[in-house]
């Protein structure tokens, strides 16, 4: 059965409006972060693979797709911006699951990340309907 990779977005979402109820709230709000990003790079992925994208399933494929987006050609400002958008998450999902301390209070970690995981999935649906 094929997993629905926007899933972990609706995960994120509802970590995202009730932190308390799994608890703890950082944590909670933290893997929101995280699980926004996974939603975005999944979907991203899965759409650069239809278009022959190769990925080598190792962590290099974080960078690798932020790449295939960024460098294709010819030029597209909606593929650019998809990059600009996973580099950010990539960053935002790094501190969420790696740094004892956040920059910015748990809860904006997370509203940003869900934020910019649907930034992404908008543009890779508008590259569907194009």
């Amino acid at each position: 059965m094929y997993f629905d990779w926007t899933d972990f977005l609706t995960f994120a979402e509802a970590l995202q409006i009730t932190p308390d109820s799994p608890g703890p709230p950082e944590a909670a709000l933290r893997s929101a972060a995280s699980r926004a990003y996974y939603a975005a790079f999944h979907h991203a992925l899965h759409f650069a693979c239809k278009e022959g994208f190769e990925p080598s399933f190792q962590r290099s494929d974080h960078k690798e797709i932020r790449n295939y987006f960024r460098n294709y050609n010819p030029p597209d400002q909606t593929r650019r911006k998809i990059a600009q958008q996973l580099e950010r998450l990539w960053d935002q999902r790094r501190q969420a699951d790696y740094d004892p301390e956040l920059r910015k209070e748990p809860a904006s970690l997370a509203a940003h990340a869900i934020g910019m995981a649907r930034r992404v999935l908008k543009y890779l649906n508008s590259l569907v309907d194009d």
